[in-house]
C-alpha cells in the first residue's frame, strides 16, 4: 500500500459530511518529537490561527508495504473553505518555515485527496484521546449501491465505534477508489468489533462482494489533532 487515507481522514471532525474534503501525506519521520514541536509552532502562529482546517498527525502501526511512519491528514469543511486555506499558505511565510524545519526530519512519500461521503456510528463512542483507527481501500465498481450497503450495515451496528466512507479522488497510481474508515478507542478495541464479527455484516458482503476489491488494510492511532 502507497497511501493513507488519514480521513482518514477524517476523525470526529464536525462538518457537513457531504461537502468535507481532505489532503493526505505520507511520511518517513527519522524525528517524532520534533515534528509535533513543528506542527505545535506552525498551529499557534498568525497562519495556523487563520486557517479553518482540522489538522490529524497519525502514527502506522501495520501497513503492509508502506514505509511510512506517520500521516498527515488536513480536513477542510467544504472545497470552498479549502481554496481559502491553500491560498492563504501559499503566500505565508509561516508555512515556510514551517516546511524548512520539518523537511530534514520528514519526508514525503505521497499525497493525495479525497472527500467524505457518509458516516456511521457515534462519534459519542469515542472517548479516547488518542484513538485508532482500521482502514480499508477498496475498488469499488458501483459506488452508488457500495454506500446504500454501507449506510444499512453501519446503522445496525450505530453502537460501535464510527466510520467513515470516503473516496480517493486524486491518489497517483493508487487503484482504490474509496477508503472505509473504523475508529476505535484502541486498536484492541478495534479487534474485538472486526466488521465480519458485527450484526448484519452476511447482507453486507452479499450486497457487496462483486462490486468491490479491496486493495489494502492499515492499522494507526491519532498521536495529536489541531482544531480550528
Amino acid at each position: 500500500m502507497k497511501k493513507m487515507l488519514v480521513v482518514f481522514s477524517c476523525l470526529f471532525v464536525q462538518s457537513s459530511f457531504a461537502q468535507a474534503v481532505f489532503q493526505s501525506y505520507d511520511l518517513i519521520v527519522s524525528d517524532p518529537a520534533a515534528v509535533v514541536a513543528a506542527m505545535d509552532k506552525y498551529q499557534s502562529s498568525p497562519t495556523g490561527q487563520a486557517n479553518t482546517a482540522t489538522v490529524i498527525l497519525y502514527q502506522y502501526v501495520a501497513a503492509g508495504d508502506n514505509m511510512a511512519t506517520h500521516a498527515v491528514n488536513v480536513v477542510h469543511s467544504s472545497p470552498e473553505e479549502m481554496d481559502a486555506n491553500l491560498a492563504r499558505n501559499q503566500a505565508s511565510q509561516d508555512q515556510a518555515t514551517f516546511l524548512a524545519e520539518i523537511s530534514p526530519i520528514a519526508e514525503v512519500t505521497s499525497r493525495w485527496m479525497g472527500q467524505i461521503l457518509l458516516s456511521g456510528g457515534d462519534p459519542n463512542n469515542i472517548t479516547s484521546a488518542n484513538p485508532a483507527s482500521i482502514a480499508y481501500f477498496i475498488s469499488v465498481s458501483d459506488p452508488v449501491a457500495y454506500a446504500q450497503a454501507f449506510t444499512k450495515f453501519t446503522e445496525r451496528n450505530s453502537d460501535v465505534g464510527q466510520s467513515f466512507l470516503s473516496t480517493m479522488t486524486v491518489d497517483g497510481d493508487n487503484p482504490a477508489t474509496h477508503v472505509a474508515l473504523n475508529n476505535g478507542n484502541s486498536l484492541g478495541e478495534l479487534f474485538m468489533n472486526q466488521p465480519q464479527m458485527l450484526d448484519g455484516w452476511d447482507d453486507f458482503a452479499n450486497e457487496t462482494g462483486q462490486i468491490r476489491t479491496i486493495e489494502s488494510v492499515a492499522a494507526f492511532t491519532v498521536v495529536k489533532r489541531w482544531d480550528p
